[in-house]
């Protein structure tokens, strides 16, 4: 389903799938659908999408225990590993390594999760520069390979490691790893991993000074490529060709390779932007549905209030025929009051009651950040609102809630996933502001108002400076 050609209906599906579990209050399908989510979009190239898909199954994990009706749903451990595999590929090893850890230390991780998650971090440490962890993790793969009963699956694990090996320097093993995992992509038709494998072992070769039998695998891996449409693969067989062609002084070839190596990189880019486009195509044909639903549900409400309104001043009017001109007179100062209020109230704020309004109707979590901007200039908030919005989701909100604050709307975030984002926007503040800077965090309950929800925001950033200011004053 998820092959190129095939994804705007696969993440038309998927939406669809997360929508309705959330209305019908289903964490457990919606932490699967949004795994899957993730792992389309990581494999797309698409990481910022990742990340977000993921970040939300993160945060709605906790609560699969209150499902009433249990079904099913992936190890945290997957879920960190997947994470962890979307920041290696983004550059961030740090945060990698960090949910590695927190994969490894997971109590289901064992057997074919623990060998999966091995092999991740040995790349992970080797790419950090710590060798001496990657070679333990390295061995600890090899050693768990037998709890990899399907000769697929332990196929892509033997690349890896192969691949690995390799840029460890170590080529007899490297050699045999893919090698044998070469083997079991031919006998299984699989193309794909078969060109990939190919590629490696001409880079083996290469280090073993085999010119001649490089090329060939090399020639091997771009036909198997090209025939697949995997343009990203095959820019990075022509780069190889072009270093070899270079090595030996065939400069004219290598200068050819060069040239395929452009068109498929540009090949490549371009599938990526279709397929990014019909994502982003298929998500505004699901908001447009949704929009139409949410419209028609307030056209049939207000058509309901607005009969129980009329029986109720029918009901006044008989029984209160003698005050009827008090009663006008007080109905009609409460909607003038009502009707100044609502013209001097910003459009922010409407949009912030909006947003608070959905989520109470639909009872999904949401958490808003308050954010202190007395030390920002004026002319330096488009930039600071832009740094933040990069470590947002989509669906987040930046709105004015006055001069001196600034209000993030985290829609379907816990009390726990705000902490995490607070974490995260921590580095960015820091860069904008001379001293500590401080953020109310507030969750919403059923009960809430905006005006609550702000002050126990205003109430919990407060708190956090005390606290901080207790930590650093002098003892006395």
């Amino acid at each position: 389903m998820w092959r190129r050609g095939r994804f705007q209906k696969s993440f038309t599906l998927l939406d669809i799938a997360i929508e309705g579990s959330r209305n019908h209050n289903q964490p457990q399908a919606m932490v699967g659908a949004l795994r899957l989510k993730g792992t389309y979009e990581f494999a797309m190239g698409n990481f910022s999408a990742a990340i977000e898909s993921l970040r939300l199954a993160l945060d709605v994990y906790p609560d699969l225990n209150k499902q009433q009706d249990h079904w099913t749903w992936p190890p945290i451990a997957y879920l960190y590993g997947d994470m962890a595999g979307v920041m290696h590929a983004t550059g961030d090893l740090s945060q990698a390594d960090y949910y590695l850890k927190l994969a490894l230390q997971s109590p289901e991780t064992s057997g074919k999760i623990k060998q999966t998650l091995s092999v991740m971090a040995a790349r992970v440490a080797l790419d950090s520069g710590d060798r001496s962890r990657s070679l333990q993790m390295l061995q600890q793969a090899v050693e768990l390979l037998p709890e990899i009963s399907s000769p697929l699956e332990r196929a892509f694990s033997q690349a890896q490691i192969g691949s690995i090996e390799l840029m460890l320097g170590n080529l007899q093993e490297a050699d045999t790893a893919i090698n044998a995992a070469s083997k079991v992509f031919i006998s299984n038709n699989n193309l794909l991993w078969e060109q990939r494998a190919e590629r490696i072992l001409a880079q083996i070769r290469l280090a073993q000074k085999q010119p001649d039998a490089a090329l060939r695998y090399l020639n091997s891996s771009a036909a198997l490529a090209q025939r697949l449409s995997q343009y990203d693969d095959l820019a990075r067989t022509y780069t190889l060709k072009a270093k070899l062609y270079a090595d030996k002084g065939d400069y004219q070839n290598a200068y050819h390779s060069m040239l395929k190596n452009v068109d498929a990189a540009a090949r490549a880019q371009q599938q990526l932007n279709n397929t990014q486009f019909l994502q982003y195509k298929a998500k505004l044909e699901l908001q447009e549905q949704q929009k139409s639903k949410a419209q028609q549900q307030v056209h049939e409400a207000s058509a309901t209030q607005r009969q129980q309104l009329n029986r109720i001043y029918a009901l006044v009017i008989c029984l209160l025929l003698i005050i009827a001109a008090l009663v006008i007179w007080i109905f009609g100062k409460s909607r003038g009051w009502n009707m100044v209020m609502n013209l001097s109230q910003s459009s922010d704020e409407q949009l912030a009651e909006h947003m608070l309004n959905n989520a109470k109707n639909a009872g999904y979590p949401l958490s808003i950040l308050l954010l202190d901007i007395r030390h920002v200039r004026l002319s330096e908030l488009p930039s600071l609102q832009d740094d933040i919005e990069k470590k947002l989701r989509e669906q987040d909100r930046i709105l004015h809630h006055s001069a001196e604050e600034l209000l993030i709307l985290l829609p379907y975030t816990s009390s726990k996933g705000s902490e995490r984002v607070v974490a995260q926007l921590e580095p960015v503040l820091h860069r904008w502001h001379t001293a500590k800077v401080h953020m109310g965090v507030a969750s919403l309950t059923q009960p809430d108002t905006l005006k609550t929800l702000l002050k126990r925001a205003s109430v919990n950033q407060l708190n956090r400076s005390r606290n901080d200011d207790g930590l650093h004053s002098p003892a006395r």
